[in-house]
């Protein structure tokens, strides 16, 4: 559980879900939360299992009121309308939804066009239509940018065809956190966190294991060409200047395997319910 006492220093990241789209008993669905201040936080994605993992976490589910999604994959995604109803259900009045292209789109078609009768039903109960008709929904681009709470976030370019995908910049009190979602490597995206204190990234293109079947092998190998491996996130880290990496999105049964003898921060492989103080 969560040490939730917070003061205007905090600025963390709790790791909900590390996991890959393969369902996996020890690592959730993608999905974090970024904390600053007395009182403010943001989701970062919302994979399967996200609201049992806030619970987890004791984050209360009426307090969550920002969420930024990377890209539309549906293992970034499927929690998100448990986390909707799940947050409306335990109070929350007010939600504001940024994402890449196609985010409206999702929440209209996973939300609004299947659930709104059942949410006329759950109104007529009497639950307060704030909370479900309050929600803002926007598509944004790299560059994107807004000050919540004296956080600066940003939108960031990854690279994660053929999907529209960004990264997420928190910069508070001079401390700085990227969140990359999916990505491979690429320039853009080094530059996007240079000097930066924390680098939370897609390390999904481990090496296979050589054991595996042929068939199993080849598509693992080819995860290279969207996502990155391990050793990219050190090298990643290692030109921006980073002072911590936080590898995550693993592969079932996975380790992760890595030369960091040139990089002068510290590594770190996520799990579950990890805290991490910037």
């Amino acid at each position: 559980m969560t040490d939730n006492k917070r003061n205007s220093d905090t600025f963390r990241i709790i790791l909900l879900g590390t996991g890959s789209p393969r369902p996996n008993l020890e690592r959730h669905h993608p999905a974090a939360l970024v904390q600053w201040g007395e009182d403010r936080q943001m989701l970062v994605d919302a994979g399967d299992g996200v609201v049992t993992q806030l619970l987890a976490a004791d984050i209360p589910l009426n307090q969550v009121h920002n969420v930024v999604l990377t890209h539309m994959h549906w293992d970034h995604i499927l929690g998100y309308p448990a986390f909707v109803w799940g947050s409306w259900n335990s109070g929350r009045l007010k939600l504001t939804v940024t994402g890449p292209e196609g985010t409206s789109a999702m929440h209209h078609q996973l939300v609004e066009s299947y659930y709104q009768e059942q949410a006329e039903w759950a109104i007529d109960l009497g639950f307060p239509r704030a909370g479900w008709d309050d929600i803002t929904v926007r598509d944004v681009p790299v560059g994107w940018s807004e000050t919540i709470a004296n956080c600066l976030v940003e939108a960031g370019p990854v690279y994660h065809p053929p999907m529209h995908a960004l990264a997420y910049r928190f910069n508070y009190q001079g401390r700085s956190l990227v969140v990359t979602g999916d990505t491979a490597m690429c320039d853009e995206l080094t530059e996007f966190c240079r000097g930066i204190d924390v680098l939370v990234i897609d390390a999904c293109a481990a090496a296979p294991a050589p054991d595996l079947p042929p068939a199993r092998r080849q598509l693992i190998e080819r995860l290279h060409e969207f996502h990155a491996s391990p050793q990219d996130c050190i090298d990643i880290a290692a030109k921006a200047g980073v002072a911590k990496v936080v590898l995550t999105h693993h592969l079932p049964g996975v380790t992760p395997e890595f030369d960091a003898l040139d990089y002068a921060g510290e590594v770190v492989i996520g799990a579950d319910l990890d805290v991490i103080n910037i």
